[in-house]
């Protein structure tokens, strides 16, 4: 059963703002503004508009945005972009006219194709938002960073990115041990993730195929591996990035990583001729896997009704780590355009309408609201809020370089595969991976950008 809402009647009641005088909490107001009426249009493929039916957050935004428009002079516009919207995103900067000031868009995309081609303003040049505010989520902050500069940001919110999710009603009919009890007991770790991979497997008819993976797992295992043993390869520089894969605690995750491969039979592929690409979480959903690697919005996408309990943990610890993680691929986020006019203005209104609370505390209590509707259990809440409020999550900075990207999955799928150990894979990829980061100084990214044209062109002419 999911826990009822605490909070589902919290609303924004004030712009007032909370300072400490002489250690009591005191009101102030506002600076005043008159915008004059400026418009300021939030783009995405999908309407945005918050409904404050959804959630205490979206309620308090729906309120924030509707006093600022009336205090402040400002029209906050939400606008449904349809067709390619990076497409548009691109075409109209490049016409000099911007589809919107503020747009959503995935970090891959943003990072560093958007900001090389020209699309995407780097914020923080103006110093009017405060990126360590803690509205803000730091891992989506982090992936937006590029080359000394903030591009993207997002409002915090519980959807945090890669952990496990598990089937409470399959674990205690198989007698398989309670994942809440080992994470408590510091119990869950890389050996035993192992060994329930590999219990959890059932053929039910014994006809030699298996009816119930212990595992589904389509893609992102070894990353997994890497950043819950403490690891990080990515370093973003004032040139743009580095791939450092000479430390202890990658060669110990990917060492890890073989082992489980090699030797766990689990659900990694999907037959495209015949599924879908969401073919592993309905699968999970319908009962015919144990545990899945999965992010976390789909516990509200796809596992509202589920007929068997679920419930949450994070990757399992590595050995040569001291905390939890989430590791992420990518996550969506809001940039300003490039090109609109007085940006300034612009990111000091986005400001504006997303101070939803007056204190961080106040903050926690509209994401915690939103989560409780998501998850399952209390664990789950408590689990995924030490996530964002511990920022343990984190988004991979080298996703949106292709060939760079390509070349250390490679690299992984030797690993994976057992052709190779961990250490030759790495001195065998190694020259491919400085190839890609030497290439990324002479990209043309502005021929990147003129493809968006070339290929709304030919579709008008079509």
């Amino acid at each position: 059963m999911k826990k009822t809402s605490r909070l589902a009647a919290l609303t924004l009641t004030s712009a007032m703002l909370l300072t400490t005088v002489n250690g009591f909490a005191a009101e102030t107001e506002e600076p005043e503004y008159d915008f004059g009426g400026r418009v300021v249009r939030i783009g995405s493929y999908y309407d945005m508009t918050p409904d404050p039916e959804a959630s205490a957050l979206e309620a308090a935004l729906a309120e924030r945005i509707a006093y600022v428009e009336e205090n402040y002079n400002c029209d906050i516009q939400f606008l449904e972009i349809t067709g390619d919207y990076v497409d548009q995103y691109v075409t109209s900067v490049l016409a000099g006219d911007p589809i919107c000031e503020i747009g959503y868009v995935i970090t891959n995309t943003l990072l560093p194709s958007l900001i090389e081609g020209g699309i995407a303003y780097p914020v923080s040049d103006l110093d009017v938002i405060d990126f360590e505010d803690y509205k803000w989520r730091s891992d989506v902050v982090d992936a937006g960073y590029y080359k000394g500069k903030n591009y993207g940001f997002l409002l915090k919110d519980p959807e945090i990115r890669y952990g496990i999710f598990w089937n409470k009603t399959l674990f205690e009919e198989y007698g398989l041990p309670d994942l809440y009890e080992l994470v408590e007991e510091g119990e869950w770790t890389w050996d035993k993730f192992k060994e329930i991979a590999i219990a959890g497997a059932q053929d039910l008819d014994n006809d030699g195929t298996t009816d119930i993976h212990g595992l589904a797992a389509k893609e992102n295992l070894p990353w997994c591996y890497i950043y819950s043993n403490g690891a990080d390869i990515c370093e973003k520089t004032e040139s743009g990035i580095e791939i450092d894969l000479s430390g202890d605690a990658v060669t110990e995750a990917l060492t890890a990583l073989q082992d489980f491969t090699t030797s766990v039979t689990y659900r990694n592929a999907i037959d495209w001729s015949t599924e879908g690409w969401d073919i592993m979480i309905t699968d999970f959903r319908d009962g015919k896997e144990m545990m899945l690697l999965e992010e976390f919005w789909i516990s509200y996408a796809y596992l509202g009704d589920m007929s068997d309990d679920w419930g949450w943990v994070p990757f399992p610890m590595g050995d040569s780590a001291e905390t939890w993680s989430s590791y992420g691929k990518e996550h969506g986020a809001r940039f300003m355009l490039n090109g609109i006019e007085n940006p300034e203005e612009v990111a000091l209104i986005y400001d504006l309408i997303t101070d939803l609370a007056d204190t961080e505390e106040d903050w926690d209590d509209l994401v915690e609201d939103k989560l409780e509707n998501w998850a399952n259990d209390g664990e789950t809440v408590d689990y995924v809020s030490e996530i964002y409020n511990e920022n343990l999550g984190i988004i991979n900075s080298v996703n949106g370089f292709g060939d760079l990207y390509s070349a250390v999955n490679s690299m992984f799928n030797e690993v994976i595969a057992g052709s190779m150990t961990p250490q030759t894979a790495i001195e065998t990829y190694q020259s491919q991976i400085d190839a890609a980061i030497a290439d990324l100084e002479n990209h043309d990214y502005n021929a990147d950008m003129q493809e968006y044209l070339v290929e709304e062109t030919e579709e008008a002419a079509e």
